[in-house]
């Protein structure tokens, strides 16, 4: 895959796992239905929060996306507007990336990828789309379909909750305001050690997983973040911060490396059609032949 494409994939369709979260504004519409109910007394544990949180979130099954993650040198912008329901999962990305911008299509387990007039240029295509058929039988496009498909697993709200459950601990939390919505405020420490097991460790080879291992012994594995749920108990915002991690991971660019997430517009209409037949092309295709 091409450098420029590579990114907004893995920044679109991940939402980054690492930095995945829930954002910043909440539309007028959800400042209404935060403002309906009175809050509940705050969860003390992870796993109180999320379950009451995960039947807001799949009752909705819909919900904007606003992301802004920034770290070193490099800035990731954009919004995904999803609907999250398993096979039936639709979506769309517009992403800033690096300075880069493109568009991302999820319907119908087809993947459709924008391609910038640079990439069109090095595939030597006239196609202004690439799909990848998620359940395709290709060893290349299978592997890029699985790729995605764990991808957008962990953009569904109800997972990235899973990931609060079984990741972080909450260490304190207040009642507050949001943009005039009442909500319970959490501060809540994330494990990084505890992420890699629970996504990645069981797929990488085992020579790999005693590099990472290696690699984590002796850090801060401790990753600060706060979120805000209204009183329907929907993730309104989170933000996380990744420099204390990133600082003994001996990164010089640690610095300001931070992430903001948004999700607004619960429970809206999506509606996501692929682009016209003419203008896409098989994007594994076009990469075989230009590799």
């Amino acid at each position: 895959m091409r450098r420029a494409t590579v990114k907004l994939a893995a920044a679109a369709a991940a939402l980054t796992l690492v930095v995945t979260g829930c954002g910043t504004r909440p539309d007028a519409q959800a400042e209404n239905k935060g403002g309906e109910l009175a809050l509940a007394t705050p969860f003390t544990d992870a796993l109180g929060l999320v379950e009451a949180a995960k039947q807001g979130t799949r009752k909705s099954k819909s919900s904007k996306t606003t992301i802004d993650t920034a770290g070193g040198n490099s800035r990731i912008t954009g919004t995904v507007l999803a609907y999250y329901d398993g096979p039936a999962t639709k979506l769309e990305a517009n992403m800033t990336i690096g300075g880069e911008t493109g568009v991302l299509r999820l319907v119908d387990q087809m993947l459709y990828l924008k391609l910038p007039a640079e990439e069109k240029a090095q595939l030597k295509t006239d196609k202004n789309w690439g799909k990848i058929d998620l359940n395709s039988q290709d060893p290349q496009a299978k592997a890029m379909g699985k790729a995605m498909q764990r991808s957008f697993e962990m953009g569904d709200p109800a997972k990235q909750l899973e990931m609060v459950e079984k990741t972080g601990r909450i260490i304190r939390s207040e009642q507050t305001r949001l943009d005039g919505v009442p909500v319970n405020h959490y501060f809540v420490e994330f494990d990084v050690r505890k992420q890699f097991d629970l996504f990645l460790g069981d797929e990488l080879p085992a020579d790999k997983r005693t590099q990472v291992e290696k690699q984590l012994e002796g850090k801060d594995l401790q990753v600060p973040a706060e979120l805000w749920f209204n009183a329907e108990q929907l993730p309104l915002k989170m933000t996380m911060d990744l420099a204390p991690f990133l600082k003994s991971m001996g990164r010089s660019d640690a610095d300001g490396a931070k992430s903001t997430y948004t999700y607004s517009d619960w429970g809206t209409s999506v509606d996501v059609v692929p682009p016209p037949a003419a203008e896409v092309g098989d994007y594994s295709e076009m990469v075989k032949q230009h590799i």
